[in-house]
């Protein structure tokens, strides 16, 4: 199929710009909004060059995902292309700061025409549902990072309300935020009778054998009577708020964990058992390189994968001046921090990259210098294995 048409799309959350161009525009500047009346119009305006036509959009979050599941059930020549690439496309090319969507759909479609014409395989491959498993691997690093900002929110409380409770036990095993739930402070707790606290505690720490409790009833009873604090009643309801907010969470990432594995084993099963075969790579790192990088074949060879992951080197120079060595940072930055994660433990676990990452230290580099070295070097090897489809010797 001769492509003549090369139609740029860019999307916003409520609206998105289309432009054609067949060596000068013949759409531009024409927006519809992101609805099924919307769509219904696109089609209509492109559906006479459908045969020779491809569409492109860049990647933005989850907005574009209905408008290109639309055009790929439709049938339409489509694909998602690199911001990056079409950020860079459009400053070699402008002179102007301007920017708007409008200016950004006439954009894509000129990148479009370029990249057709010269280089065909730097088009993102086309999605498919792999692609859908990096969204719930980042949102349950997003409910991760609220986890963490809301057990720190709670270690501070409980340092003003219980400070005494925090160097003996876990604030954070299941009895103990159960009875700050129902009691909320240490001046609550001693406020009670020793028999009273103890009746009311069974439900949260029960009497007999079974699984190992942190701390007794008792102790925490003791406790409570020699501490320091006084009643702050404020502080003791918003304790309660945070450790309910903090048990849904923890239910949330339970359930989105669930729904990974499930999906990733759906998906990639033969990659996670090639990564896992390295030493040091659990299933949970290797699901999750797999759902940033999706497929192997999408990177012509081992450097395009670095530089996806943004660690390939970055030298400036000019004339006697030689500046730092550094990456570059500029891929993606899930991927990246997967293989720092990856990297630092194949180093204790894989005798062959444990003496690599030896060797670069012998060599004077720095700690970070010799990671980021294992890193690009574990990715060279990941390549090698999942385009030959082979496990790890």
């Amino acid at each position: 199929m001769e492509i003549r048409y090369f139609c740029g799309i860019d999307v916003s959350k409520n609206s998105f710009s289309v432009a054609v161009k067949n060596g000068q525009f013949l759409i531009k500047n024409k927006s519809f909004s992101m609805d099924k009346e919307g769509f219904r119009g696109f089609e209509e305006l492109i559906l006479s060059y459908k045969d020779n036509l491809i569409a492109g959009m860049e990647a933005t979050g989850i907005y574009h995902q209905n408008l290109f599941n639309f055009l790929k059930k439709r049938r339409y020549n489509s694909c998602v292309v690199d911001p990056y690439r079409v950020s860079k496309f459009f400053k070699f090319r402008s002179n102007k700061p301007t920017k708007t969507d409008r200016k950004d759909s006439k954009t894509i479609s000129e990148f479009l025409e370029e990249e057709v014409k010269n280089n065909p395989s730097l088009l993102q491959e086309k999605q498919d549902e792999r692609f859908n498993l990096r969204y719930l691997v980042r949102e349950k690093e997003r409910v991760t990072c609220q986890i963490v900002k809301t057990k720190t929110e709670i270690r501070r409380i409980v340092s003003l309300v219980f400070p005494e409770l925090e160097a003996k036990t876990s604030i954070f095993s299941k009895e103990i935020l159960d009875i700050l739930y129902e009691f909320g402070s240490a001046d609550r707790i001693r406020k009670l009778t020793f028999k009273e606290f103890i009746n009311r505690a069974q439900v949260y720490i029960p009497n007999g054998k079974g699984r190992k409790v942190s701390m007794r009833k008792e102790e925490i009873y003791k406790l409570a009577k020699d501490s320091i604090s006084f009643s702050y009643p404020a502080y003791e309801k918003l304790l309660k708020i945070k450790i309910k907010r903090l048990k849904n969470l923890m239910e949330e990432r339970k359930e989105i964990e669930e729904i990974i594995k499930k999906e990733a084993d759906k998906l990639f099963r033969r990659e996670i058992e090639i990564l896992t075969s390295i030493p040091g790579i659990a299933k949970e790192s290797a699901i999750y390189f797999m759902a940033e990088v999706v497929d192997i074949k999408r990177f012509p060879n081992k450097a395009k994968l670095i530089g996806f992951c943004g660690l390939d080197p970055v030298i400036k120079q000019s004339g006697n001046y030689k500046g730092d060595f550094k990456i570059s940072k500029r891929g993606n930055s899930h991927t990246r921090r997967i293989a720092f994660i990856m990297a630092g433990c194949v180093k204790r676990s894989c005798p062959q990259f444990r003496e690599y990452y030896l060797k670069k230290r012998k060599e004077g580099k720095s700690y970070k210098e010799a990671v980021i070295a294992t890193s690009t070097k574990l990715l060279r090897t990941i390549y090698s294995l999942l385009k030959e489809n082979r496990l790890f010797k």
